[in-house]
């Protein structure tokens, strides 16, 4: 994405379209079976399909992915809390790149859901309660396909303590990000201890499960601009390392819910962010501009993969009685022809929803 406030950084867009391709993948595993020899510590690594049911079955540490990048971004865009940051201008900027593709969601779903809806709908927008209304997702769902609408609120509750946590990391250095880190850390632990493995799913989607997760991001920005990470800057022995490293530690917390588990994924995400960053392979222009282009769209690929999918499926039903994927194979299929779909609308709503109220923004940072 873009910035008036930093320089563009191409590679985090390839990484936003790679969380979304994530979140797709498990929303469309159908019938496919994760067997108990696909699952635990070595079970996912014992045969190339188990490995690759561990990654669809946990697509949802794309969700992961795309908040500790939010984190690691904004801490750039604020030079790690050196730069000043202007509330009003960062919030407005925040509104015109969220609010657009979010209203329209929100119209569609109160559209479906017409004879139930009522002005606490909209009031849900202005209070950022997106994440609650629904027993395992966003707001909507039960009414129209629209649960990946939840991380909006818990996005924009962290785009409203930015500012604050950048400026307390000028003030304070890293030790206060550790500091509430642990405090977050230390809350889940109370909620799970007093509620039980049950309160997994309201860690998922709130703040306080997440927060960690914007917070790591933060730090990892900070990781990526010290000597020593620049010094080893387009070594790709040592990034490439790197990047396998995290992504196995990544694979073998798959499935083990915890207190810990996002603050891990977190973790492991951030090892995968300075790692891709810094390594010089890849390096096609074509390759990164298409990527980019790609991860320019991952905000609307995200929201509404799932109601274009629905819809692709329900035609095929009508027409050839459609089943789910059953198999890999199945899914491979379905996935080549529905995801082209699924970008091109997204590369229509792009450009004429979000990117005309994005050309709108103004510099905050000073």
């Amino acid at each position: 994405m873009k910035s008036l406030n930093l320089n563009y950084i191409t590679r985090l867009d390839h990484l936003r379209f790679f969380a979304a391709l994530l979140v797709i993948l498990v929303h469309m595993k159908g019938n496919i079976n994760l067997l108990p020899e696909d699952t635990g510590l070595l079970g996912g690594f014992s045969s190339l399909s188990g490995f690759i049911k561990n990654w669809i079955f946990n697509g949802s540490a794309g969700v992961s992915l795309f908040l500790v990048l939010t984190g690691f971004l904004f801490c750039l865009i604020s030079d790690l809390g050196h730069k000043k940051i202007k509330y009003s201008g960062f919030i407005y900027n925040r509104i015109l790149r969220i609010f657009p593709m979010m209203v329209l969601l929100v119209f569609v779903v109160i559209t479906a859901s017409r004879q139930t809806s009522t002005p606490m709908d909209i009031f849900r927008i202005l209070t950022l309660q997106l994440n609650t209304g629904h027993e395992y997702t966003g707001w909507g769902h039960q009414f129209y396909p629209s649960g990946p609408i939840w991380t909006i609120g818990v996005e924009f509750q962290f785009y409203l303590l930015f500012p604050f946590l950048a400026l307390f990391l000028s003030r304070f250095g890293v030790k206060y990000l550790l500091g509430l880190i642990l405090l977050i850390v230390l809350i889940k632990f109370n909620l799970v201890v007093l509620k039980g493995g049950a309160i997994y799913s309201n860690l998922y989607h709130s703040i306080i499960g997440r927060l960690d997760q914007f917070l790591i991001g933060m730090l990892f920005a900070i990781i990526y601009k010290t000597r020593l990470v620049q010094s080893i800057k387009n070594n790709n022995v040592i990034s490439l390392l790197l990047l396998i490293l995290s992504l196995l530690i990544l694979s073998l917390s798959f499935g083990k819910r915890s207190f810990l588990s996002f603050t891990i994924e977190a973790i492991c995400w951030g090892g995968v962010i300075i790692s891709y960053l810094s390594m010089s392979l890849f390096n096609s222009k074509i390759l990164d501009n298409v990527l980019a282009r790609l991860g320019e769209l991952s905000f609307s690929i995200y929201l509404l993969h799932l109601p274009i999918i629905g819809m692709l499926d329900e035609i095929l039903d009508r027409i050839f009685s459609y089943s789910p994927p059953t198999t890999l194979i199945d899914l491979f299929i379905a996935f080549i022809w529905k995801v082209p779909i699924v970008i091109m609308i997204a590369f229509l709503t792009f450009n004429v929803v979000e990117k005309p109220f994005m050309s709108l923004r103004v510099k905050y940072t000073s």
